[in-house]
C-alpha cells in the first residue's frame, strides 16, 4: 500500500510575518552600518589630518619657526603644483606643506563630496580649512598650542582658510564641518588631533568651538 506524502508551503500570512522580520532587521542594522562606516571614514580623515599637522609642523622646523602663510604674498614664485603637471602653482599653504606630506590624497576627507587633484585652482576643493589666525604666526607667539585650533574640517566657499566667524552660507568665509557624526576633527598648534561633537544654529549651520570649550582661535589663547 502507498502513502501520499502532503506537500507543505508558506501561506501568505507566513510569508508577511517573515518580510516584516527582515524589514525590521533592515531598519535597526543598516544606521549600524553607516555608523561603522562613517566611524572608519572619520578615523582615515583624522589620520590625514595627523599627516598635514606633522607636515605643518616640519615646515615650521625649516621656516625660522614660523607656520605657513595662508596664501600667497604678493609678487611671490610660483612653482610646480603637486600634480607634477602644472607648472603655475601659487605659494598656498597646501603647496607648501605638500613636499613634507607627498600625497595629495591627505588634503581630501573621505567623507567630503570635494576632491582636490594637485592642481593650481583646486585648492578650494581640498576638505581642510586653516585658521587664518595662526597663519605666518611665530611658533613662540601661540600661547597654548595644545589647545590653539590649527587645521580642522571645513566647508565653504573660500579656498582653504578658516575663519573665527563660522560658515552661514555661500559667502567668502569657511567654516568648520560637522560631517562626521555630527563633528569635526581638529589639529592643534601643538600637532595632537582630536574629534569633537559641533552643534549646530537654528538655521543647521555648524558652530565653531570656542574658549568656552577650550578651544582658542587666537595666537594670544584670550578667544
Amino acid at each position: 500500500m502507498s502513502t501520499q506524502r502532503k506537500e507543505s508551503a508558506f501561506t501568505l500570512i507566513e510569508l508577511l510575518v517573515v518580510i516584516a522580520i527582515i524589514a525590521i532587521l533592515a531598519a535597526i542594522l543598516f544606521p549600524v552600518f553607516a555608523r561603522a562606516r562613517e566611524n572608519a571614514r572619520r578615523a582615515s580623515c583624522m589620520s590625514n589630518l595627523k599627516q598635514m599637522s606633522l607636515g605643518m609642523m616640519m615646515y615650521v622646523q625649516d621656516y625660522d619657526e614660523k607656520f605657513s602663510p595662508l596664501a600667497w604674498p604678493s609678487g611671490s614664485p610660483e612653482v610646480t603644483c603637486p600634480d607634477g603637471v602644472t607648472t603655475t602653482c601659487p605659494l598656498s599653504w597646501p603647496v607648501r606643506i605638500y613636499p613634507y606630506v607627498k600625497s595629495v590624497q591627505v588634503f581630501n576627507c573621505p567623507s567630503d563630496t570635494k576632491s582636490w587633484k594637485g592642481n593650481d585652482s583646486g585648492t578650494t576643493l581640498i576638505s581642510i580649512g586653516y585658521n587664518d589666525s595662526i597663519a605666518s604666526q611665530a611658533m613662540a607667539a601661540i600661547q597654548k598650542p595644545a589647545e590653539t585650533l590649527l587645521l580642522a574640517d571645513a566647508q565653504g566657499q573660500a579656498p582653504y582658510d578658516l575663519k573665527t566667524t563660522y560658515y552661514t552660507g555661500p559667502s567668502s568665509t569657511r567654516g568648520m564641518s560637522d560631517r562626521h557624526l555630527n563633528g569635526g576633527n581638529i589639529a592643534f598648534a601643538d600637532g595632537h588631533v582630536k574629534w569633537i561633537s559641533i552643534p549646530e544654529d537654528s538655521s543647521g549651520n555648524p558652530i565653531h568651538p570656542d574658549y568656552k570649550r577650550g578651544i582658542y582661535w587666537l595666537p594670544s589663547g584670550t578667544s
